[in-house]
């Protein structure tokens, strides 16, 4: 199973958006009207999360399902210019060794973008992000709060593998819209939402916020959808990965158990057997399950292997990061498929039948 020539283009046109921490404006605007176009209903707090629904039909059994994913991705925030120099803020989790000599390239609305190079940075105490020193390209004058993105190629693909700007975690935001498209034209009337929240970068902001005020019902699950760094078992190309974990905790065993079942039948299944899954802790971030988890809500995850995590490449180089198609494919089958499932009800319910009928037969010989 692939994705279609209209998946695709979906994709690349999701990853190509600009964004970065507390700027994710664009990426907001393209949701919005592709909710619209697609006959989404779209509600948004007022802290920018936006919250899309499949109302589906009728009485339902069990909590709707929540899809969840991050509009940003780490970037800068212009602060000013002085001569061919400007001042900006990087905000989002990558070494300090990588800035040096790094080109930089600005988005000013409705102006052409602006290239530069980071020639020093330095971290801010208080806030804890770096400040950058940018030599321009040309010397401009741009509005405060302008974002910046390294400056590298938005898609490459060759064969399976897609090199990008942007995959943590604007692949995450595509594969939400496209399972809620799938989910809608299957026909099945469940009840599902898509979460996609801000400042994910810099300690789950966005997705606090969405907790705080009530955006999210606390009833209902939360299935979170990542990229995250390959592992030496959980390589490119080795299938999606059913998070159990990341660097910080564990998820709901219940909700892991029915995504585990779920993507054993996809990959045993006659029209599905091409795609493959693993699952594995993954601690090579943090994600916003983790912080719902702490939150109260029941979370778990699913997540892309991904290489150059956060644009850091060999040699301390930024470079762009790297997905494979069928691990995407086989992600967004799997939500596609555990939407349809009642939350409510786990695999691990079977088992502790069958463990407590063995009991029953076999105590006696204790």
């Amino acid at each position: 199973m692939a994705l279609s020539p209209e998946e695709l283009v979906l994709l690349k046109e999701v990853v190509s958006l600009p964004t970065a921490p507390f700027h994710e404006q664009r990426v907001q605007a393209f949701i919005r009207k592709w909710a619209v176009a697609e006959e989404f209903r779209i509600t948004a707090d007022c802290h920018g999360n936006l919250l899309l629904c499949f109302a589906g039909k009728g009485r339902q059994k069990g909590a709707p399902w929540v899809l969840q994913a991050h509009m940003d991705h780490p970037g800068f925030s212009w602060i000013k210019r002085r001569g061919r120099f400007a001042s900006a803020w990087f905000r989002g989790g990558v070494l300090r060794e990588f800035f040096p000599d790094a080109c930089v390239r600005f988005f000013p609305e409705g102006q052409p973008s602006v290239r530069g190079t980071v020639r020093s940075v330095q971290k801010h105490k208080e806030s804890g992000f770096f400040r950058c020193r940018i030599e321009l390209d040309q010397s401009v004058d741009l509005p405060e709060g302008t974002l910046g993105m390294w400056d590298l190629p938005e898609w490459r693909r060759r064969g399976n593998m897609l090199s990008l700007r942007v995959a943590d975690d604007l692949c995450g935001v595509a594969s939400v819209l496209l399972a809620l498209r799938r989910h809608k034209s299957s026909g099945c009337n469940r009840r599902v939402y898509g979460l996609l929240t801000r400042a994910e970068e810099v300690g789950f902001v966005g997705a606090l916020a969405a907790a705080q005020n009530g955006l999210i019902d606390p009833r209902w699950p939360v299935l979170g959808i990542e990229a995250s760094r390959e592992q030496s078992h959980v390589p490119l190309g080795g299938g999606a990965v059913v998070r159990v974990g990341d660097a910080m905790t564990l998820f709901d065993p219940a909700l892991t158990a029915i995504l585990r079942k779920t993507a054993r039948d996809l990959s045993s299944g006659r029209k599905t057997h091409s795609l493959r899954y693993i699952a594995s802790l993954m601690p090579g971030g943090s994600t916003e399950s983790t912080g719902l988890a702490l939150m109260g809500f029941r979370t778990c995850a699913v997540c892309l292997p991904l290489g150059n995590y956060h644009n850091m490449g060999s040699g301390s180089r930024i470079a762009p990061e790297k997905i494979h198609l069928q691990d995407l494919a086989a992600l967004i089958a799997l939500l596609e498929s555990v939407v349809q499932s009642n939350p409510d009800v786990s695999p691990n319910s079977a088992l502790k039948d069958r463990l407590l009928e063995n009991y029953r037969k076999r105590s006696p010989l204790l």
